[in-house]
């Protein structure tokens, strides 16, 4: 009986020390846990904690850049920042919803078209500390809202100094500027193609928040200063340019055409004094038919869609003056008196190639071609030379390669390679057609002509005032020129030219008291299906031939509703602008 009692005690007490050891154990593993998760989220995600308490107790507002100046080449602002203030609610400081929302609706409502329960809505969020009311507001209107809700005591409105860009100009070069969305990024034109140069770097301001979200007083943790963008001079003539928009507009009306463009571009340098595109209104935006209706259909300029720069074309009549240079500068028995015999028409294969007007056989020199813009002389004539010669010189002069310009979407063109040219495709070619180019090739490329052989890019920036060595680094690429053309062979193809005006079919381009050089341009458009019949882009490109200047203009209509060519569609627009810049640039008839 003591034995087994005894047995039994010594069962109780193992029994008993077992429980203890299991709990000890468990103690342990507990403390292991505890020691383990501390080490976690004391040192492994020690930080993410701390961002989080802090993101909890702060604000972070962005301070913006100033946007730099954007000045055209006479120092006339073309886009500038104006003080401005951002104004923005605390919804947990707002003690009277209904107050505030009529105030601001009283207020600001004419300038935003928002209603007491629009701005309701937008304070009306408890969970909030930062609500945005209107950003870059005009200072005078953020000031009398501030002066209202304090006499009428009410809280939990606060301002943040901004600034907001400004078009002094309006509508004028606006598709060249561009514009910044609500953030003051470019977003379209020079503004997006100089944007991280005018831009500029945003600061930021980061301020304390008590328990309740409240904002401590002089509550500042850290602010990192914006760092302003820096000024630019382009190549624009505000002035020039409001005269093309102005001559340009008319036209494109009278005939109804789809649009039309303007480029001047000085050649010695590349520099575009001005450019501009404007393209119909489509009937759902405008209201208007495209139909002969009688009415004016209406036409904009596309902000950061400039036509010369980022469309292609075929360029019609105006491509023979490149075909024509070929010719002299790969047979030397072929000058401009060389003769050919024209027919009315002229097969190749299955293809009848024509001229715009009728005639019989005729024997027309190489100039007589190039003034009455022949196809089927061009053709002829092109046969002196071959396709890989031809298209060396297509090459040579840009075509089919972006020409460089500082431009969004600057386009490129297209030139199939001489190996792949039948002889429909070769015979079209040399009259512009089976080609695509842009306004600013062309331009380019009588550029190279007028300066007997030395071809510049068109480009927009001229310098970064206080700032040489960013100057140098962003123009350099634009500074450049290419040797592309012989200057003896410039002279007898700028001859022919200056008879497309005198005797050819660009005499509505001629301008008083001076020689023009030019070609007309009338090229039908490609229909998506394939094949034409889609209408024509008629043009005139030309200059003051031995003026004392080097501007060079191009003028194209797109699809105008007439049997008009280039010439009498182009020239008087073409003479207009060119008469508006020889008086204001006092250019003399011979250079000195």
């Amino acid at each position: 009986m003591g034995e087994s009692q005894s047995k039994k005690n010594r069962i109780f007490e193992n029994g008993i020390k077992s429980r203890d050891g299991i709990l000890l154990a468990l103690l342990g593993l507990f403390l292991v846990a505890i020691i383990a998760r501390l080490f976690y989220v004391q040192i492994v995600a020690g930080g993410d904690y701390a961002d989080k308490a802090a993101t909890a107790h702060t604000n972070k507002i962005t301070l913006e850049a100033k946007r730099g100046t954007i000045y055209d080449r006479n120092g006339v602002v073309i886009a500038s920042d104006v003080d401005a203030t951002t104004i923005y609610a605390d919804p947990q400081q707002i003690t009277d919803f209904d107050g505030v929302a009529q105030t601001l609706a009283d207020v600001l409502g004419p300038t935003t078209n928002k209603t007491k329960d629009d701005y309701y809505k937008l304070i009306d969020q408890p969970d909030l500390s930062f609500v945005y009311i209107l950003r870059k507001a005009d200072a005078d209107l953020a000031s009398s809202l501030k002066d209202t809700l304090k006499s009428q005591k009410l809280d939990g409105i606060h301002y943040l100094s901004d600034t907001k860009r400004v078009y002094p100009n309006g509508d004028v070069g606006s598709q060249l500027v561009g514009n910044v969305d609500v953030d003051g990024n470019g977003i379209a034109g020079l503004e997006l193609e100089y944007n991280d140069l005018v831009g500029g770097t945003d600061g930021v301001l980061e301020t304390e928040r008590g328990s309740k979200g409240l904002p401590i007083p002089d509550g500042e943790i850290s602010r990192t200063d914006a760092v302003d963008g820096k000024d630019i001079v382009t190549s624009i003539d505000i002035n020039l340019q409001k005269k093309a928009e102005e001559a340009l507009l008319p036209v494109v009306q009278e005939y109804n055409a789809q649009g039309g463009s303007v480029t001047v571009m000085d050649a010695s340098t590349g520099e575009i004094y001005a450019s501009c595109s404007y393209a119909k209104k489509t009937s759902s935006s405008s209201g208007d038919s495209d139909s002969d209706s009688g009415s004016k259909s209406k036409y904009s300029l596309e902000v950061g869609k400039l036509w010369s720069a980022t469309d292609s074309y075929e360029p019609g009549s105006t491509f023979k003056a490149l075909t024509a240079t070929s010719i002299l500068t790969n047979n030397a028995d072929v000058n401009t008196n060389t003769t050919f015999t024209v027919p009315g028409a002229l097969q190749v294969y299955d293809a009848t190639i024509k001229d715009s007007h009728e005639h019989g056989t005729e024997t027309l020199s190489l100039n007589d071609i190039i003034a009455q813009s022949s196809n089927i002389g061009t053709v002829l004539a092109s046969r002196t030379v071959s396709s890989d010669q031809l298209y060396n010189t297509y090459k040579t002069f840009g075509i089919g390669q972006n020409p460089g310009t500082d431009f969004p979407g600057t386009a490129s063109g297209s030139i199939k390679d001489a190996s792949s040219w039948d002889p429909v495709t070769a015979a079209n070619i040399t009259f512009g057609q089976g080609v695509s180019v842009t306004g600013m090739q062309i331009v380019r490329a009588y550029g190279a002509l007028e300066q007997r052989g030395t071809m510049h890019t068109p480009h927009f920036l001229m310098s970064i005032p206080n700032d040489q060595a960013k100057t140098d680094e962003l123009t350099s690429p634009l500074n450049t020129s290419d040797n592309v053309a012989d200057a003896n062979v410039c002279n007898e193809v700028v001859s022919m030219m200056k008879s497309v005006v005198t005797d050819g079919t660009g005499k509505d381009a001629a301008v008083d008291g001076f020689t023009v050089a030019g070609k007309t341009g009338t090229a039908e458009v490609a229909k998506s299906s394939g094949g034409y019949g889609n209408g024509y882009i008629v043009s005139f490109g030309g200059w003051l031939e031995g003026s004392s200047s080097n501007l060079v203009c191009l003028v194209t209509v797109q699809q105008p509703h007439t049997e008009a060519g280039g010439g009498e569609v182009c020239g008087p627009v073409f003479a207009d602008i060119m008469s508006f810049a020889a008086e204001r640039y006092h250019i003399a008839a011979q250079a000195n």
